[in-house]
């Protein structure tokens, strides 16, 4: 890369992508949202423009170069043109305290890095801080570079030409401590030596010299982010090693999955669906419809398990914890009093080794029979009155009291699944919060799931809203696109179309949290009606859930960072973490990397080759057929419809079976 032609204002600028793992990333994240911040050496705006625009803050900015300089104006409420080496600059700074002071790849293009690393923690105000980026001298790819006799200087990376001080971490922490500060929070860029400017040397190694020089724990820090506080105004903080941030550390947040407690008979399902029904039942019936098509879902390690089984719940929390979950949603069900498929939820309530934290979502839907097409056959109705209202958080107050019990800002958690359908959401409210303050409990926080159009939560009288994909996706249908056995009647979608849908929402100004789903495909419940999801891969998982996860550190508090995983166990859609047979735990590691901050994957979604165009013969002619001949007739004309769907369905099984 020759730069020499360059300005400064070319060589450093550059694009920061916040979800990345890049220096500039890690310093949005460490300086957070809405601060004063003041930005030495801030360059043509590379950090400093995406501090505004994604941050929210008010930047000052000092800079040498007069072309930068120029640049920051456009963006920043102040900007300085001044030399650093220079000793008079802070006097040439707005007279207040900052937030946060930035220093980002710049110490080491100074003669006294010490002193004007001092200068500028005197610029922070009590509550403040600074944050600073240096290049690692000790990566493992300089060494190979001392070791060969080629220690190069270039115009970019670990030995730009223009760096006149270099830095391991024990030189950092004297850094920071010399000049007055206490080290809270380190991040770390890691690149293998191979991805380096300096591949060239280091594959010129050999094995053993290579396997010497990166035993080291710091062998790959490319750079240090390092968050420090003065040591004046916090005298009772504690200065951390930077060495010491190499331990893995979860990244603040809860993963909350729901829960479906489906997986044990009931008599109200030996009733509509036969004798010993189950969600297994549906799920091992599922057969692939197009070529590629993953289905059956099927369990690994779990087995087609029975929820009365109490090893069962048992183990189901021991890898929920194992792998970075925090707590189960489980979905209740309550009908004007009548509860169904809540054993499970009892029986985890009342053992106290399920020591996983919980809540519930009130499942508040009719039960129909939209499984085999007959929707409009309804098995339970949600039946709504104000009694009914006293009567289900009543239920709920012996949950609310539990130690395990999920809660913000210490209010119990109640996920509602279609508020909308509330007739009076308001005075429903209302009621609860009252029952929940008279009983001790205090205030209730109500979480409106955003499902089947719905997006408000303000006006319904819910504290916040959360996401729950695949819910009015609105990406295309690419079911025409697919070579398939039987014509898809449903909606077929691509991961990352509906990831990047999501992510595109902004929640700076509104609490609502974000929700993913691991993958999607309910052909076990709907056959040919189904909404399939292609391409739901644990690493595309990994990418959405990486990048949610920074999007709710940057929109939210500490304390109030919920991100929902749509779900622990739904088979019959699809959409598990618990392991099957093609992917194993794949889906539950990927959890597991984001949240102990050992994710890479940031990159776009993959997407695979596009799907062959079909080769069905459309069916419409014999559905029109039944239309007309049997319109007058409901219930003949429902069986024929049925009689159809079983026929293509065996059709298909056949063609299946004998490819």
């Amino acid at each position: 890369m020759n730069l020499s032609s360059k300005t400064p204002a070319e060589i450093y600028d550059f694009p920061v992508d916040p979800d990345s793992d890049v220096a500039g990333a890690h310093v949005l994240s460490l300086v957070g949202n809405d601060k004063r911040v003041l930005e030495l050496g801030a360059g043509p705006g590379s950090i400093a423009r995406p501090l505004v625009d994604i941050n929210g803050c008010r930047l000052t900015a000092l800079e040498i170069d007069p072309a930068s300089v120029r640049i920051l104006k456009r963006f920043c409420e102040h900007v300085v043109l001044a030399d650093l080496n220079d000793q008079d600059w802070p006097a040439r700074l707005p007279e207040c305290a900052y937030d946060v002071v930035v220093i980002a790849d710049v110490l080491e293009h100074l003669y006294d890095p010490w002193t004007t690393l001092r200068r500028a923690q005197e610029l922070v105000g009590p509550d403040g801080c600074v944050v600073v980026s240096i290049p690692h001298a000790s990566h493992a790819a300089i060494l190979a570079c001392l070791l060969k006799g080629d220690f190069r200087y270039g115009d970019w990376g670990l030995l730009d030409k223009t760096h006149i001080r270099f830095f391991s971490l024990d030189n950092m922490q004297a850094l920071f401590e010399g000049a007055g500060l206490k080290v809270v929070d380190a991040r770390f860029v890691m690149r293998h030596p191979d991805e380096t400017e300096f591949a060239d040397v280091w594959q010129s190694l050999s094995d053993e010299q290579q396997d010497v020089l990166l035993a080291s724990p710091a062998a790959r820090i490319y750079q240090a982010v390092v968050k420090a506080v003065p040591a004046e105004t916090n005298p009772d903080t504690v200065s951390r090693p930077i060495a010491e941030f190499l331990l893995p550390r979860p990244v603040e947040i809860k993963y909350i999955a729901f829960y479906l407690p489906q997986f044990h008979p009931v008599p109200e399902n030996d009733v509509w669906w036969g004798k010993g029904f189950t969600e297994w039942t549906n799920v091992a019936k599922a057969w692939p419809m197009f070529e590629g098509h993953y289905q059956p879902h099927l369990p690994a390690d779990l087995g087609f398990y029975d929820l009365r089984v109490p090893d069962v719940r048992r183990e189901q929390v021991a890898y929920a914890r194992k792998f970075g979950i925090d707590a189960f949603c489980f979905h209740y069900y309550w009908f004007a009093g009548r509860r169904i498929l809540e054993r499970p939820i009892e029986e985890y309530f009342a053992d106290p080794t399920a020591d996983l934290p919980f809540c519930l979502c009130w499942a508040n839907e009719n039960w129909t029979r939209r499984w085999d097409a007959s929707e409009h056959e309804i098995l339970l109705a949600q039946i709504y009155s104000p009694e009914g209202d006293i009567a289900f958080i009543t239920d709920l107050l012996r949950f609310f009291r539990d130690s395990r019990y999920l809660r913000i800002d210490n209010k119990p958690v109640l996920v509602v699944y279609r508020p909308q359908q509330l007739p009076d959401a308001p005075a429903t409210v209302a009621r609860w919060r009252k029952i929940g303050r008279d009983a001790g409990i205090g205030e209730i926080y109500l979480i409106a799931a955003l499902t089947h159009g719905n997006w408000a939560f303000e006006e319904l009288g819910f504290d916040a809203g959360v996401e729950f994909p695949p819910h009015d996706v609105g990406t295309l249908n690419r079911a025409h696109q697919l070579k398939s056995v039987v014509p898809l009647e449903g909606l077929v979608v691509r991961y990352g179309d509906v990831a990047e849908r999501y992510l595109a929402n902004n929640y700076r100004n509104r609490l609502v949290y974000r929700g993913i789903y691991p993958s999607w495909d309910n052909t076990a419940r709907l056959q040919a009606r189904a909404l399939i999801t292609l391409d739901a891969t644990p690493e595309n998982y990994e990418r959405w859930l990486h990048r949610a996860t920074n999007l709710t550190l940057r929109e939210r508090a500490s304390g109030n960072r919920l991100l929902f995983i749509n779900a622990w166990n739904e088979w019959a859609e699809g959409c598990h973490l618990e392991p099957d047979r093609k992917f194993g735990l794949a889906f539950l590691e990927a959890t597991l990397r984001v949240k102990m901050r050992r994710s890479f994957l940031t990159g776009p979604f993959d997407g695979g080759a596009e799907p062959p165009r079909t080769g069905v013969v459309s069916n419409r002619l014999i559905i029109r057929w039944i239309d007309r001949r049997l319109r007058g007739f409901p219930r003949l004309h429902l069986r024929a419809q049925l009689a159809w769907r079983d026929m293509q369905g065996l059709f298909a099984r056949v063609r299946w079976l004998l490819r």
